[in-house]
């Protein structure tokens, strides 16, 4: 039943295009600006900013300080695609998670923020082989306390407010 109901979610997500089904996520969470939801992992519910407009998805976890082991970031597509991510104005090393619909297709552990000074020019790409919808940003180390490995599945509760 969860599973139907995620796909049913990721259908509207696509037929929409707009990251999130309408009325299924408050506008804007009073203290942070983004939606919030909840990425479950193993049992274990990850509260999430939804990065779910382009100026959100352009500055993701940048300039940020810190990231609490149950706090993250999600980053939906109306498309798959082979999503690439760098570490730009970040000051956090974080674990980035590449999700097709609800299965992990591919993890970068661990992701150290750039030097102070690193020139945009210089700054590594991570970009899995694996199209992806979803992208999830963790602390780092946390997709290794959650035991989360490739093919697992996780779910999305979109209605949190």
């Amino acid at each position: 039943m969860a599973r139907a109901a995620l796909l049913l979610a990721c259908a509207a997500l696509l037929a929409l295009g707009l990251g999130l089904p309408p009325g299924a996520v408050p506008a804007a969470h009073a203290t942070s600006g983004y939606a919030q939801a909840e990425v479950i992992v193993h049992g274990h519910a990850i509260r999430v900013d939804v990065a779910d407009t382009e100026a959100k998805q352009t500055l993701g976890l940048g300039g940020r300080r810190h990231l609490a082991p149950d706090r993250g970031m999600l980053f939906p597509y109306a498309d798959h695609g082979r999503r690439a991510f760098w570490m730009k104005d970040m000051f956090i090393p974080i674990d980035m998670i590449w999700l097709d619909n609800d299965t992990v297709v591919h993890i970068e552990h661990d992701v150290p923020p750039p030097a102070p000074g690193t020139d945009d020019s210089a700054l590594p790409i991570y970009q899995p082989e694996t199209p992806a919808n979803f992208v999830l940003e963790l602390a780092a180390g946390r997709s290794r306390s959650l035991g989360l490995r490739v093919g697992d599945q996780v779910a999305f509760r979109f209605d949190v407010h």
